[in-house]
């Protein structure tokens, strides 16, 4: 890895680290500042939110950076409208069929896992969710293009960064804080956000949804359209044990034990901090050496990048792990988090590795393989850890993360060796 290679990486990781500490604080603020079941409450709301945002855009992440990245400099301009386009039709498609969704549960009187959840904090959120993924669409083309530093920004800053600001803000005035005043917090720097990286740089959502529909042609677009949803299947498998672990964690063991979880789990995607770095720096150079057939630079690549991953990983996880009774104490968590916090940390370790090669995968058009180990890895662990947790403690149940990430992080690492 060249100089400037590892220049780049650092400043990633250092923009990386900055948002994922914002993100940290924030989680760590809801609930030193929120009782437990409206911190429960928002914690279910906002980790429903982040699934949302993924799901609403399905694939079209890795799409866009191979799309922008083998562009030719005079088409990026149109590319890059017709793919925000493309995405702006595809979010406000998922977005309206969760609304609906929503609005059949609350007919049905399905009662929420955690009651109290109103229609407001749900509007929000959904809201929110769209603005994000879109958002998230722009810092892709971003990335495309080179630019890592406005992309990082984009994806991992901005929002956490304004939502961060809207809780000092309410909190320093004396105001009330519940479930509904966060959710329009972060509505708001949703919105905020996508002002200013779509609408200011590309112009109003109405002129991207029916403007011309070029720039990908109809054997390139049916391609692309068809890697889309593998990829956004690939996405949904790869969060699908997170996901399912905040739904089953309140059910099994109680609303304390819950919004103490969340903390753990938001410290322990700290590990991934090298992990996101490397993969979004190189993951157009992964894409270009592939297809130029450079398979023994892409190799010496991926095996530089895993002691990287797995160097950094274990400094974060020393820190983390030292600083816990201090985190654990601001945040309020009465119960002893300790063991699911290093239970936790090692199954993210396991996680960085099974993303830097499914990074490699994608843009190496192995869709197809990345999502039935993807699938595979996700019927591993879901119902390890639902059985788990019905059984014993918390700790030994969160060793479903390290079986499925782990048994993930090695079929996916010879597949990539086997290119």
């Amino acid at each position: 890895m060249s100089f400037s290679r590892a220049l780049s990486v650092v400043n990633t990781l250092v923009l990386r680290g900055f948002g994922s500490g914002m993100s940290v604080l924030f989680t760590v603020l809801v609930a030193r500042y929120l009782d437990t079941a409206a911190a429960a409450r928002f914690f279910m709301l906002f980790n429903a939110s982040v699934i949302a945002a993924l799901c609403f855009r399905w694939g079209l992440d890795e799409v866009i950076v191979r799309r922008v990245a083998s562009a030719q400099a005079k088409d990026l301009e149109g590319l890059s409208r017709y793919l925000l386009g493309l995405s702006h039709r595809r979010v406000l498609s998922w977005t309206l069929a969760a609304f609906a969704l929503t609005g059949a549960v609350a007919v049905a009187g399905f009662d929420s896992p955690l009651a109290g959840i109103g229609f407001v904090e749900v509007a929000c959120m959904l809201l929110a969710s769209s603005l994000v993924a879109l958002v998230a669409a722009a810092a892709r083309i971003s990335q495309g293009r080179g630019r890592t530093n406005a992309a990082t920004f984009l994806l991992n800053i901005i929002v956490p960064l304004l939502s961060l600001l809207g809780l000092g803000v309410l909190v320093s005035s004396g105001h009330a804080l519940d479930a509904a005043a966060l959710a329009i917090i972060y509505l708001i720097a949703a919105a905020i956000s996508y002002a200013l990286s779509v609408v200011q740089r590309y112009g109003s959502p109405f002129s991207l949804i029916h403007g011309e529909r070029t720039g990908i042609q109809s054997a390139e677009g049916q391609a692309d359209r068809r890697a889309s949803v593998k990829l956004g299947g690939v996405v949904v498998a790869q969060q699908a044990l997170g996901w399912a672990a905040v739904i089953i964690v309140p059910l099994a063991y109680g609303e304390a034990t819950y919004t103490g979880f969340v903390v753990v789990q938001k410290l322990a995607t700290l590990i991934s901090l090298a992990m996101l770095a490397v993969n979004f720096t190189f993951s157009s150079r992964f894409a270009s050496l592939h297809a130029s057939g450079n398979r023994n630079e892409l190799l010496a690549l991926v095996k530089v990048s895993v002691a990287g991953i797995i160097g950094a990983s274990i400094v974060v996880a020393l820190a983390v792990f030292g600083l816990r009774e201090q985190i654990f104490a601001f945040s309020k968590i009465g119960e002893n988090m300790q063991g699911p916090l290093v239970i936790m940390l090692i199954g993210q370790l396991m996680f960085s590795l099974a993303s830097l090669y499914a990074v490699v995968l994608s843009m190496c058009q192995q869709e197809g393989f990345l999502l039935k180990a993807q699938v595979m890895a996700g019927l591993l662990g879901i119902p390890l850890f639902y059985l788990l947790s019905k059984v014993t403690t918390l700790e030994v149940a969160c060793g479903a993360f390290v079986a499925s990430y782990g048994t993930l992080a090695t079929v996916l690492g010879v597949k990539v060796h086997r290119i």
